[in-house]
């Protein structure tokens, strides 16, 4: 079986190897990443993980209102996409983290029912916990503070990223879900570990993450979400990202180490694209850009009430 991994990037080359050293440890065989006007080196550094074979580039041609919907649209025509038997999608933020058999994605696949065609793995936001400093190491590593499934409930419905089996005959690809062809019967689609998913509602499914979770790390820190919010939107573009986004992901209840598991593996991985000099370079200098953009942001009077809020007092 074929794994591939698709997502769009723009402007996060700090935290590209990262993500890249995570979905190889998880056995992923292909990542396809589109960029879009970045102005960090995103693009270079995907370029370069493209020679070296570790990553494919797409480069999005604007088109309609969400570049992201843009990006799927353009690249479901790549092999890498159209020909893998299984595809998971996801964003430059989110680690899929798997606890049933070897933490693969296959173990993912093999846990589910015979036949199922889509598994949609719960969202559990992993908050800053007060960090207000960008530091150049794994986010995974520094974030280890996530919600707590009692909070919401567990069974309650939470925002889903999907893992669709034969992406090659899909109607649309989806951020959180995919859609059939028209006139097609809805996706065979379940919880991990073969659970029953929400009927009617693709998008979600049940807090559950004892067979797997997305850790997703919305905020990173006070400086990177600055950053953040100076992209802006790449799925609902127009909207603005600002106070009520950081409260609505600024969760740290309780810890959750899962994602240690892929440390080992993860590490050989990003040594292995670090020990390449001209990688290392560029990562080196999307750093030193995310550095200087934080410096310049934090120097705007336009942000200064958002970061009274968000970064003063912080750890």
């Amino acid at each position: 079986m074929t794994f591939a991994v698709l997502t769009t990037m723009k402007n996060e080359g700090a935290f590209v190897l990262e993500w890249v050293a995570h979905h190889k440890a998880l056995g992923f065989d292909d990542l396809v990443i589109c960029t879009n006007d970045c102005a960090d080196g995103t693009d270079a550094m995907v370029l370069r993980l493209q020679a070296l074979g570790l990553a494919r580039h797409h480069a999005t041609m604007k088109a309609g209102t969400s570049i992201q919907r843009a990006a799927f649209r353009q690249a479901r025509k790549r092999p890498e996409v159209a020909a893998a038997e299984w595809l998971w999608v996801c964003d430059a933020d989110e680690f899929l983290v798997v606890h049933v058999g070897d933490g693969s994605a296959r173990a993912l696949v093999a846990a589910g029912s015979p036949g199922v065609e889509v598994i949609s793995v719960p969202w559990r936001v992993f908050g800053p916990a007060g960090r207000a400093s960008y530091e150049d190491r794994p986010v995974g590593a520094q974030f280890v503070l996530a919600e707590c499934g009692a909070r919401r409930g567990i069974g309650k419905p939470v925002f889903a990223k999907s893992l669709l089996h034969d992406p090659g005959g899909v109607g649309r690809i989806g951020v959180h879900a995919p859609l059939p062809p028209e006139g097609a019967a809805p996706y065979l689609r379940e919880a991990p570990g073969g659970r029953p998913a929400r009927d009617g509602q693709p998008m979600m499914v049940r807090a559950r993450y004892d067979v797997a979770q997305v850790n997703h790390y919305a905020l990173r820190s006070a400086e990177s979400f600055l950053v953040k919010r100076d992209r802006g939107r790449v799925n609902h573009v127009g909207e603005d990202i600002g106070l009520d986004y950081w409260r609505r992901f600024d969760l740290a209840e309780v810890e959750c180490h899962a994602i240690r598991r892929y440390d080992a593996a993860a590490a050989d991985w990003r040594a292995l694209m670090m020990a390449e000099a001209a990688l290392a370079e560029l990562h080196a200098r999307a750093v030193t850009w995310h550095r200087a953009r934080i410096a310049a942001l934090r120097a705007d009077p336009g942000m200064a009430a958002l970061w009274a809020v968000i970064g003063e007092g912080a750890a």
